[in-house]
């Protein structure tokens, strides 16, 4: 049995319900209704992969291991600082690929997307256009060759991630002082808040998926005190069509 869906969807509902009870912004209405495009285009994404991406992913891996390609052969590291490695290696590379998504035209086009969501919770980050995945799991078949990951520890990674997203994305009410502390090593949602800023210049920073090193080594952490006071989502696609399944799906192509 597959567990990893089954953990995903645990700590969904976990979230769902606490952001429910304890949010940081009050007075949403119709979650379910906000929630179901995002639940649907997950269920797409899920049926893609299954079919197609698993496959291509498992192929390059399998053709680099026997290869002995990457860095860690190289470097000789072996048991679980190799497993180690090949995380914080990824990580960073989700720092640079989340990056180039907002630099380059063409990948923003689906990136944005994801941040046309103007009321922002844990289902935001199952909103995640087809093809900005189609492009990720392309793009990052390089990297897994050059790190000479497994796919176990590249399931690992990605459970990791989506329990990350998942609570970055919340409107889960976190005590300030907790969400700083924590922020000096994980994403926290304050920190993610300001990511969906609709101010430009706070949309372009707090890239990092998972460890927050990325953001301050790069100096694009940024902070706020008032996350209670944060616009979310994007000047333009505002509009409710927008925040619907079929105005997401045709957002990358207007």
């Amino acid at each position: 049995m597959d567990l990893k869906p089954i953990l995903i969807f645990c700590a969904l509902a976990m979230i769902y319900v606490c952001e429910g009870l304890f949010p940081h912004f009050p007075g949403r209405i119709a979650r379910a209704k906000h929630a179901f495009p995002h639940v649907v285009t997950a269920l797409l994404n899920g049926l893609l992969t299954r079919l197609f991406l698993t496959g291509m992913t498992i192929t390059v891996m399998d053709w680099a291991a026997a290869r002995e390609f990457g860095l860690r052969g190289v470097l000789g590291i072996s048991g679980m600082a190799r497993t180690v490695l090949a995380l914080v290696l990824f990580d960073l590379w989700m720092y640079v690929w989340h990056r180039a998504n907002h630099r380059i035209a063409f990948l923003w086009r689906f990136h944005r997307a994801h941040h046309s969501d103007i009321a922002m919770d844990t289902t935001t980050a199952l909103r995640f256009h087809p093809g900005e995945l189609i492009l990720s799991s392309c793009i990052r078949l390089p990297v897994l060759v050059l790190i000479n990951m497994s796919f176990s520890e590249l399931v690992l990674f990605e459970v990791l991630l989506n329990l990350s997203t998942l609570f970055h994305h919340s409107n889960l009410a976190i005590p300030r002082t907790w969400d700083r502390r924590l922020s000096l090593v994980l994403v926290t949602p304050d920190m993610h808040r300001v990511h969906h800023s609709v101010e430009r210049q706070e949309t372009n920073s707090n890239f990092t998926s998972l460890l927050s090193l990325w953001d301050r080594l790069a100096h694009t952490f940024r902070t706020r005190e008032d996350t209670g006071n944060i616009r979310l989502g994007l000047p333009l696609f505002r509009e409710e069509k927008y925040q619907h399944l079929a105005g997401f799906l045709v957002t990358p192509f207007l």
